[in-house]
């Protein structure tokens, strides 16, 4: 493994975070991944950004709201961070969704979802689940183009964005899945690869299934997309994956698996890169790649049309 000197500097970044030694591993875990965020840059000013809380009986549920301009009826992009299902909040992926609302003059919504291993499967589902149903009811009320529904996701949020996609197809314009979690097998040749990361390695991967999916939902297709049989009408799906990444081959089984579903799908491979790299983009520059090659899949698939 070659890595640029992009990535080793992140790699060096992240290889001094100090942690809290009297914290849980969840927290533990949190308190690394929030640390990761200066990795992403300067944040970029937006037209306008606003909080909204939902609440489906007892449960709030947090919602992030970014506008790039003030249009009517504009594209959406609802958006579910990653983080393993344990990790992850609306600040770790603040920065790039700042720049990605800019870059593609969408709507976004990012989704503060509820984490294992206090709230494992479906909890989290569920909580996105739910924003889509209130999204799609409420479109034109808040200004969203109920023709232009996109859903995405990075890492776990990817595999989120997964199920998601496939509970409302008939009314999700376009997926796309940032190097997205896929399968709980962890036994893909990538996966034997990078056991030792960087980034993600084996042990972390193990943890985290074990904290989100309880026994009894070991072989639900909503929590692992490649168990899904469904996949035949699917929008058009953009995937990324990043070649020094254990997730990478599961995602690219992922993607076979539409295509013979006889869906259309881009896969984009990021050589050189590693896991988590659309959150680096303040070090590595194939994150303003990746931002780009979205806005493209997009202007190409509904934005402009």
């Amino acid at each position: 493994m070659i890595v640029s000197k992009q990535v080793q500097n992140v790699l060096d970044f992240i290889q001094k975070i100090e942690i809290e030694e009297n914290l849980n591993p969840w927290e533990a875990n949190r308190a690394f991944y929030t640390n990761f965020i200066p990795l992403a840059g300067k944040k970029e000013a937006v037209f306008q950004i606003t909080e909204q809380t939902l609440s489906d009986n007892n449960n709030s549920i947090n919602l992030r709201i970014y506008r790039p301009n003030d249009d009517e009826k504009q594209p959406v992009i609802i958006y579910f961070h990653g983080g393993w299902f344990n990790a992850g909040s609306l600040e770790t992926h603040d920065t790039p969704l700042r720049q990605l609302a800019n870059a593609t003059q969408s709507t976004i919504i990012a989704v503060d979802y509820r984490l294992a291993p206090e709230h494992p499967f479906p909890a989290g589902l569920n909580d996105c689940e739910f924003v889509v149903k209130w999204l799609i009811e409420n479109a034109l009320s808040i200004n969203i183009d109920p023709e232009k529904i996109i859903i995405a996701g990075d890492s776990a949020g990817g595999a989120l964005a997964s199920s998601i996609t496939r509970k409302f197809r008939s009314k999700i314009a376009v997926q796309l899945l940032i190097y997205p979690v896929t399968s709980n097998d962890l036994k893909t040749a990538s996966w034997i690869e990078f056991q030792n990361g960087p980034l993600l390695d084996l042990k972390s991967g193990i943890q985290a299934w074990d904290w989100y999916l309880p026994d009894n939902y070991k072989n639900d297709s909503d929590a692992i997309p490649l168990l899904a049989n469904d996949l035949s009408g699917l929008p058009p799906t953009f995937i990324a994956v990043a070649e020094y990444d254990p997730l990478r081959d599961e995602a690219i089984q992922y993607a076979e698996k539409i295509k013979k579903a006889e869906g259309s799908v881009k896969l984009n491979l990021y050589k050189g890169t590693t896991h988590g790299f659309f959150q680096m983009g303040g070090f590595i520059a194939d994150s303003k790649i990746l931002m780009q090659d979205m806005v493209d899949f997009l202007n190409n698939t509904v934005i402009t049309k």
